[in-house]
């Protein structure tokens, strides 16, 4: 787990560079605060410089930058970039190769040979052995840039669902790259700019995040799951992994077996580390999962919940109920809320973007604590995108999928799952009620200018849908396309804000393809949420959490922690500063400061606004 950048400035040399490298990669110390490592580049003469000084008898115009988070072969020998055996291909890399193991020992029968025990070492011989394509044999979570010598070349190659960030840039001929936007930013050479349609879709839509663009005018990000291949006349863009692969067989005849295996494997092989290893719990079915299965694996492992006394939905409880279940420790941390605005401002730096919600806060206080014993941590995200987990949000979907299979013969069994989900529908209603932002209504002014406001709202390049059910469909749009890239967008930032390598076993792309294989009612069966994954569990969890059907995602005492500071905002928002940018509609922006400072309602939307500014001011300003 590192943080890397890198420049290839294909006309006009600029002696100054070996600075400008050195400043992108201090902007990501927290990255990879163990090690550090550079290579300089003839391009057109094949000459390399590889190690910690930027000093070279020539003018590179290639510059590559790692900063390491040991996590895997603690020695020096782990310092990237990291060479072939001909010192013709070069890598620097950002992740966990979850499979090195296996495919170390293909690679040795091929011939080649290792001199580090690194899974970083096994992409540049996958490379020489499979070309580009050697991405579509790792297990795990990437973002790399292979150096080419003789093709001269570079392979940019992102993870298949986007776990490891990779934004990239372009300023006349000179492409740059790196794991974060602030470390492109450190080149001093990009229009620094906001991107308003980012904006838009932050102050008004469920999701911000797309894939491909960023808050920045300029930068982009490589998509999830596809290879960008940069050379000196140009670069070309390259999926190598779509969500309907099937990379190997799978069992489908024997699911809940097939699923068993699948996700046991997932864990273990995450659980790979020379670094002591944490768990994330919620109490909730995803996270008690991993902890009853990593716990046959380890028994060293602890674990750490977030906590909310007196909240409605502080499941501390259940977390107690699973550690004790599957006999691991337990840290209960509980979020100070006096250091909101601390917390706001160091949440910012680290995501590049305005955060939206109280689920970043509180995790930048969890990681923290993580971090003070633990270098890696696994968590449950991605199930409830895969599995259908929030009722909430899937049950309508569910019901359109039911309907759709309805015949005169399977009536007896389908209506009643259709009236069971049907109720679960009308008890989450009162749920989303109490999380919307604020009432719609024709009397409340708009709060963006109309400039903003009136932008197309859809995105135009998004891919048909290519499932056959509306269930697998909504599945696929939150885990793919939307809201779950922005929980791992967070999830990375602010866990490798605090130098915690965040894993995530139902992630594992063999997990992935065999459900979205699946049946729709494999997923969703009346009114219960991760039908094959509570079947093939069953034995294994207390019934407390089997039984649970209250899930509402990662709900907060959000409005608890941003009243007392109700002063402070309304000034944020009030101030000339603000107004003079011509993001909010002046009218529109009065009257809801007015009403939080009335009774403090719409909190959401007031924190969203002054979240917005002071990225305004971090970033653009």
């Amino acid at each position: 787990m590192c943080g890397i950048a890198g420049l290839w400035r294909r006309n006009n040399l600029d002696p100054t560079d070996s600075a400008r490298i050195e400043c992108m990669a201090h902007t990501l110390f927290h990255r990879g605060p163990d090690d550090f490592g550079y290579l300089l580049a003839d391009a057109l003469r094949a000459r390399v410089s590889v190690g910690q000084q930027l000093t070279t008898d020539f003018v590179p115009d290639l510059l590559l930058a790692s900063r390491r988070l040991s996590i895997v072969d603690l020695s020096t020998a782990g310092r990237q970039p990291i060479a072939n055996e001909t010192n013709d291909v070069f890598v620097v890399f950002n992740g966990a190769i979850h499979n090195y193991i296996e495919l170390r020992m293909e690679l040795e029968a091929c011939g080649h040979t290792f001199r580090t025990r690194t899974d970083t070492e096994v992409i540049v011989h996958a490379y020489e052995e499979w070309g580009e394509n050697c991405a579509r044999r790792f297990n795990g979570m990437w973002a790399y840039v292979i150096w080419d010598v003789h093709q001269r070349r570079l392979v940019c190659s992102r993870d298949r669902f986007g776990i490891k960030p990779l934004f990239v840039a372009w300023h006349g001929d000179t492409f740059y790259f790196a794991s974060e936007v602030k470390a492109l930013l450190a080149a001093n050479e990009l229009p620094v700019a906001p991107n308003l349609q980012y904006v838009r879709r932050y102050m008004t839509m469920d999701v911000c995040e797309n894939g491909r663009d960023t808050a920045f005018a300029y930068i982009f990000q490589v998509p999830s799951g596809h290879n960008l291949v940069v050379t000196e006349n140009g670069h070309s863009e390259i999926p190598y992994w779509r969500y309907t692969d099937q990379s190997q067989h799978y069992d489908y005849k024997h699911p809940m077996e097939t699923f068993r295996a699948l996700f046991r494997d997932a864990v273990r092989i995450r659980l790979r580390s020379d670094v002591p290893v944490a768990l994330l719990l919620s109490g909730g079915l995803d996270s008690s999962s991993i902890a009853v299965h990593a716990q046959k694996e380890t028994s060293s492992m602890e674990a750490y919940t977030a906590v909310f006394p007196g909240f409605e939905y502080d499941e501390s409880r259940y977390a107690t109920l699973s550690a004790t279940h599957a006999g691991i420790p337990l840290h209960r941390v509980e979020y100070k809320s006096e250091r909101f605005l601390e917390d706001l401002a160091s949440v910012t730096w680290h995501l590049d973007t305005p955060p939206r919600r109280g689920q970043e806060l509180v995790r930048w206080q969890l990681l923290q604590a993580v971090s003070t014993k633990a270098r890696v941590v696994l968590e449950g995200q991605g199930a409830d995108e895969l599995l259908a987990g929030y009722p909430q949000r899937y049950t309508a979907p569910y019901l359109r999928a039911e309907l759709g299979t309805l015949r005169p013969w399977n009536l007896h069994h389908r209506l009643p799952r259709m009236i069971s989900a049907f109720k679960l529908l009308n008890n989450t209603r009162p749920q989303l009620l109490r999380i919307r932002t604020t009432p719609r209504s024709a009397s409340v002014p708009p709060i963006l200018s109309a400039s903003l406001d009136d932008r197309e709202h859809t995105n135009t390049n998004l891919a048909p849908p290519p499932y056959s059910d509306p269930l697998t469909n909504a599945l696929y749009s939150d885990h793919a396309l939307g809201l779950l890239p922005e929980l791992l967008h967070f999830g990375d930032a602010i866990s490798m804000g605090h130098s915690v390598e965040s894993r995530l076993p139902f992630l594992d792309h063999r997990l992935v393809e065999f459900v979205f294989g699946l049946p729709f009612d494999d997923k969703m069966r009346g009114a219960e949420t991760k039908h094959i994954m509570r079947r093939a569990f069953a034995e294994d969890l207390p019934q407390g959490i089997l039984s649970r059907r209250d899930k509402v995602g990662f709900a907060t005492p959000f409005e608890q922690w941003v009243n007392p500071h109700t002063g402070e905002l309304c000034k944020l928002l009030n101030s000339q500063r603000m107004s003079a940018r011509g993001i909010f509609d002046p009218e529109g922006l009065r009257h809801h400061v007015s009403r939080f400072e009335a009774d403090g309602s719409g909190t959401n939307r007031i924190f969203r606004c002054s979240a917005l500014e002071l990225w305004f001011r971090r970033y653009i300003d």
